[in-house]
């Protein structure tokens, strides 16, 4: 991303954990397809606020049920074939992150063996929120990151783990650059060594955005997934949030897209604030509002796919925050994205399973929103 933001809708609730274990055995098909390789990535949802984000707390019983089985059953049905499942290693690990914290991991193992059963594959998102990433920085902070890894790559291998796909750290910011290269791959040697071979996904680093990625080459690892987050333009994506650029909250009712001659009157329409009036113009008199613009972004991903000797690529988080965004540029834009990822054959995960980010309607209730789900091209709940 672009802006210092988690890309989620709250601030986690860092309540102390409480509860047993769940214990569930892991079980379930190894979605292996006929060329006996793993099923791709192809549709998927976030589910936020589960095993990170919780606003809460991780008491048993939210751990145990903050997604149900009918939730599973309802994203199954209605065509998405995984589902991208952030965990907090505030949570999942302890001892400065290199030992498991049994209860929580063993509900972790539940919903994975509930997923599983339901022929979903799972990408499981290190995805630590608020501060959770700053001690990477340092090199006992990192040291810890690696270690955290082979204790976990070793707890869910392979043969216990069918369809499972782990994914490295979400969203590394403030590590970017090489420097985050570099610790990625010290983690991803780190897995091999535990025994993981199944698939990986790594990010290029700061807000897993599609420049950061475009600046390294790929790892020599053909089970290595790479994952870019597409919120482009945040002031459309993200406007009138509270955790975001400071900027995209003083903005509502801006749409998309917008021609860049239209800048001056869909600025003054979208803010009173002149600071945020300035931004909202340049954009958009720069075309960042235009489908041509995310299709340049996508363009530059799939040739550094084709320079890298097409690795997969996935894009792991996208979507538009519901509340003052106008529900028509809202639906354009979701359906932009997951055709312009559909038509370079990239996989991709909408952010997120819950009514701030549009699946679900404003009241909770568990029924996926048909406009959303005819924007992601799949059927209705």
């Amino acid at each position: 991303m672009t802006a210092p933001m988690d890309g989620m809708p709250f601030r986690p609730h860092r309540r102390a954990v409480i509860g047993g274990a769940v214990g569930l055995a892991l079980a379930g098909p190894s979605f292996a397809g006929a060329t006996g390789q793993p099923a791709p990535l192809r549709r998927g949802v976030n589910l936020s606020h589960w095993f990170a984000q919780s606003f809460r707390g991780y008491g048993r019983d939210h751990l145990a049920g903050y997604i149900a089985p009918s939730d599973l059953e309802r994203i199954a049905r209605v065509g998405f074939d995984h589902v991208r499942l952030p965990v907090d290693p505030g949570i999942l690990l302890t001892q400065g992150g290199t030992e498991l914290n049994g209860p929580v991991f063993e509900a972790v193992r539940a919903a994975l063996a509930r997923i599983a059963a339901l022929g979903l594959t799972t990408v499981l998102d290190l995805h630590p929120v608020g501060a959770g990433k700053a001690p990477l920085t340092t090199p006992e902070g990192a040291r810890a990151f690696v270690t955290g890894w082979t204790t976990l790559a070793k707890a869910l291998s392979p043969s216990q783990s069918p369809g499972l796909v782990l994914e490295i750290l979400n969203e590394p910011e403030p590590l970017q650059g090489e420097a985050w290269w570099a610790l990625q791959q010290e983690a991803l040697a780190a897995i091999r060594r535990a025994g993981w071979s199944g698939r990986v996904v790594a990010n290029g680093g700061g807000w897993s955005g599609i420049d950061d990625l475009v600046a390294h080459k790929a790892y020599d690892d053909r089970a290595v997934v790479y994952t870019v987050h597409c919120y482009a333009p945040l002031l459309f994506t993200h406007q009138a949030t509270t955790w975001s650029w400071d900027v995209a909250r003083r903005v509502d009712g801006l749409g998309w897209p917008i021609p860049k001659d239209e800048a001056e009157r869909a600025a003054a329409e979208a803010t009173r604030d002149d600071e945020a009036r300035g931004h909202v113009r340049a954009q958009i008199a720069a075309g960042a509002f235009t489908p041509a613009a995310m299709a340049a972004q996508f363009d530059r991903l799939a040739a550094w796919q084709k320079a890298q000797g097409e690795p997969a690529i996935y894009v792991g988080e996208f979507g538009v925050y519901e509340p003052k965004a106008p529900a028509d540029a809202r639906l354009a834009w979701l359906r932009a994205v997951r055709e312009a990822c559909e038509a370079r054959g990239f996989g991709w995960a909408m952010w997120d399973y819950s009514p701030s980010f549009g699946l679900l309607p404003p009241s909770g209730a568990r029924v996926m929103a048909p406009d959303t789900l005819r924007a992601l091209g799949i059927g209705a709940s």
